[in-house]
């Protein structure tokens, strides 16, 4: 017998890239930038071409549940509110057609928690396809802003606000904080050729660790004292210099690295939490042996190493570390990079992906297609 079930089954496709910040990490906090920061909040960032894809999919009206979400674990709830993944939980919450049911599934192509922004990588994602589910267009700007309201207020987390804007807009570009809470986007005037010298100076390697950032950005933030406010300070004006340094065709890359080290050993001083003595160690042994700085990106305690490197200098680094961390059992990896530009973006919108919109169900059907 042939029953109709539903109409045309809608799939929807987003992928938001990860990020490398290279200056102002820190600043972007709004205990900072709202508070004895005075509007001093800047960042330097860029996106990768590495992502976070997340995939919606809006479920047929005859399982004896409501939502799946697919993650770590699998979830089937009947209810938004039963759903244990949080981001879903809240976009759901506050965005989808309640009269709706969802299956979302996601996966990334680095570690999670390590420094890349992945988490923010799929609010932005999970916003992006809902809305889109929903109808509703939103501008880059909306969409930064409202994966911001999603972590900081409805989930409470402790986090900053580049991570939200440099994955939704994509780009190498420079992100303003401004004490009323705006943002501004600009970006960096640089030459096609020497954003590739530039990229060619990038070597990441993943510590081989994660770490939970938002208890090491409460850390930061939980008592800012002047000696945490000056090396605040410091992190927000090296964001004009370093910006400087690529902007200007004259300038040596080499100083943008130098800066890098500096802007590390800023950020090592806001929290004990922040570095480790194995992180360290790669450091110290990547600087002996050719790079110019570098730092740990993130909140820290884990997650990826960046070091700006000559060319000629990069194989003498990963030599070094490779012999530094042979006894070790999660020795670092590098990951190569380049940057990308296009932010958060949707792979597929299909609402008939699916053209079999008649099913004749047994039972034996009806539990292979759970």
């Amino acid at each position: 017998m042939l029953r109709r079930f539903w109409g045309d089954t809608l799939v929807i496709i987003v992928r938001s890239p990860l990020r490398v910040s290279f200056f102002g990490g820190g600043t972007d906090h709004p205990t900072w930038f709202k508070g004895p920061g005075s509007g001093r909040g800047a960042v330097l960032s860029t996106s990768i071409n590495k992502y976070v894809y997340l995939t919606l999919r809006q479920l047929p009206p005859i399982f004896d549940f409501k939502y799946r979400v697919a993650w770590s674990i699998v979830e089937q709830v009947k209810e938004i509110a039963d759903i244990r993944h949080p981001v879903v939980r809240e976009v759901l919450r506050h965005y989808a057609d309640e009269k709706c049911g969802y299956e979302v599934s996601f996966n990334s192509d680095l570690p999670a928690r390590s420094g890349l922004g992945s988490s923010s990588a799929f609010t932005v994602a999970a916003l992006n396809a809902i809305s889109k589910h929903c109808n509703r267009t939103l501008t880059k700007h909306e969409l930064c802003a409202e994966a911001i309201k999603i972590e900081q207020d409805y989930l409470q987390e402790p986090v900053g606000c580049q991570d939200q804007v440099a994955v939704g807009y994509g780009g190498f570009n420079r992100i303003d904080f401004h004490k009323d809470g705006a943002f501004t986007v600009n970006p960096v005037d640089i030459s096609p050729k020497r954003l590739r010298a530039f990229e060619g100076h990038i070597m990441l390697f993943f510590t081989g660790f994660t770490r939970d950032a938002g208890n090491i950005e409460k850390a930061k933030f939980q008592n800012i004292t002047p000696e945490k406010e000056k090396s605040l300070n410091t992190l927000y004006d090296l964001v004009d210099k370093a910006q400087n340094i690529v902007e200007d065709p004259r300038a040596s890359l080499s100083d943008f690295g130098y800066l890098l080290d500096e802007t590390w050993q800023a950020k090592r001083s806001l929290s004990k939490e922040v570095s480790n003595p194995a992180i360290d160690g790669i450091y110290d042994t990547a600087v002996a042996n050719g790079a110019y700085g570098g730092k740990l990106l993130g909140a820290g305690g884990g997650g990826f190493l960046l070091f700006f490197v000559p060319p000629d200098r990069q194989e003498k680094v990963r030599s070094a570390i490779r012999t530094l961390s042979a006894d070790w059992d999660h020795p670092p990896v590098e990951v190569p990079v380049s940057f990308e530009s296009e932010g958060c973006t949707t792979v597929l919108y299909q609402p008939d992906y699916d053209s079999s919109h008649i099913y004749e169900f047994g039972k034996k059907d009806l539990i292979k297609y759970a």
